[in-house]
């Protein structure tokens, strides 16, 4: 593989198109592939017309944004940046970019139907092969591959599922896998499950998974939830009570470490063990109940003293999202209000919450990217905060040039040189109804 990326960039700078590499696949009863049926290099020079050159364009596609990471960096024997998005025709894809050499690589590991709540998540094994989580919009599976090799994405291992969600009719949606290096790196996989809980399982280090549990539970509601980690030995959980068109939803937080739930204060909230937690039980950021104002949750990150943070949207109106950023002083939760993020980039369908979208740089959350709606469609602007979110420079990173640019991403561990911002570009219309690029800073 690196011998062609080589060849590849050499070609590059003779002038000379990049070569597809097919493989040959078939696809499953219920459309899931069962082998590789693509993997296409090309290099990032050319951008699609009208779009200024420090910007790239990777592949057709889209993403929602609780099922992460959807970008990682690897800093292994290579050092590339992989990335994961649902493609328009329904491709589970990821993709690898080598900053070395300036080639991108994709490669399609499954097919779903054409829904973004399909793309998936990207785990970074210990030995550094790639693990991909995926699923239906309420599936009836979770289903997975890995990589044969570490940091190579042109070869891949059979598809297999989590072999157990919890009782209820509404199956899996929203992969979160998460390693906690002081439990014997033993995965912890997040998702929300057969009753509208937030469910997980454990894998151990000879693969074996663990029966699924409930964790967070509203019943008859949907709790929306952003996972972190220290890289070590937690869990941060930032979530909702529900989604915003069908309750008064606040935000909470909680943290995973040795076996319980714990505040931000070191309180200790329940044993996971004993069964889910309602969200009240855990710390409340942002009072619904108080303003009227229902809230939707955007990231959750642990900044360098340890302290968690949380980016969160409110909607005063249909027209009107804001921006807000809470932070853990190590004594209490503060939230500080940013700006006005506009309006839906979903306006012709139910769902009036879809904001242009608020991330943390998880290298930094003292960094935020925000996408907002301006007069000539929705910009990306980079904003940062010298003093935990009390006052704020922002700057606009992707002009909105008549179009929109949402959602942006952080690859997670990537804190230097390309493609450190990636976003999506075009027409949103629904989580089924996309016509949107990933887009990425040169």
């Amino acid at each position: 593989m690196r011998r062609s990326l080589l060849l590849l960039f050499l070609l590059g700078l003779l002038g000379l198109p990049s070569i597809p590499v097919w493989a040959h696949g078939t696809r499953s009863r219920h459309g899931v592939l069962k082998r590789p049926t693509r993997a296409h290099r090309f290099h990032p020079a050319a951008h699609r017309e009208g779009r200024a050159p420090r910007f790239g364009t990777w592949g057709q596609g889209a993403w929602s944004w609780f099922g992460d990471p959807r970008a990682v960096y690897v800093s292994g024997q290579y050092r590339e940046i992989f990335v994961g998005w649902l493609g328009w025709s329904g491709g589970v894809t990821v993709g690898a970019y080598d900053p070395r050499f300036g080639v991108l690589e994709e490669h399609v590991v499954g097919y779903m139907f054409h829904d973004d709540h399909s793309a998936p998540s990207i785990f970074v094994e210990p030995d550094k092969r790639l693990t991909v989580f995926w699923s239906a919009h309420n599936g009836s599976a979770m289903y997975y591959r890995s990589t044969l090799r570490p940091e190579d994405i042109s070869a891949w291992g059979p598809l297999q599922h989590v072999p157990r969600n919890v009782a209820g009719d509404f199956g899996f949606t929203y992969p979160n896998p998460i390693l906690l290096p002081s439990e014997n790196n033993k995965l912890y996989l997040f998702w929300r499950g057969g009753n509208w809980s937030e469910d997980f399982a454990t894998r151990r280090l000879d693969g074996l998974w663990s029966p699924a549990h409930e964790l967070i539970s509203v019943p008859g509601q949907r709790p929306y939830v952003k996972v972190d980690s220290n890289g070590r030995d937690q869990i941060a959980l930032a979530f909702t009570d529900g989604h915003p068109r069908n309750v008064l939803s606040s935000i909470y937080y909680a943290s995973y470490r040795s076996g319980s739930l714990w505040s931000a204060s070191g309180r200790q909230i329940a044993r996971i063990a004993d069964g889910p937690i309602a969200p009240w039980q855990a710390d409340l950021i942002y009072n619904a109940q108080a303003t009227g104002v229902p809230a939707w949750v955007w990231d959750v990150a642990i900044d360098t003293h340890g302290r968690p943070v949380i980016v969160y949207a409110t909607f005063p109106s249909y027209q009107r999202h804001d921006y807000w950023y809470a932070d853990w002083t190590g004594s209490h939760w503060l939230s500080h209000f940013m700006t006005a993020g506009g309006g839906t980039i979903s306006p012709g369908g139910i769902e009036y919450e879809y904001s242009g979208g608020i991330t943390l740089d998880h290298n930094d959350p003292a960094t935020v990217y925000l996408s907002r709606q301006v007069a000539d469609g929705f910009e990306i602007e980079r904003w940062t905060t010298p003093d935990h979110g009390t006052h704020w420079h922002a700057s606009v990173v992707v002009p909105a040039a008549g179009s929109e640019n949402v959602r942006p991403v952080v690859p997670r561990g990537w804190d230097r040189g390309p493609m450190h911002l990636l976003w999506l570009h075009g027409d949103y219309g629904s989580y089924s109804q996309y016509r949107t690029w990933v887009d990425y800073l040169r």
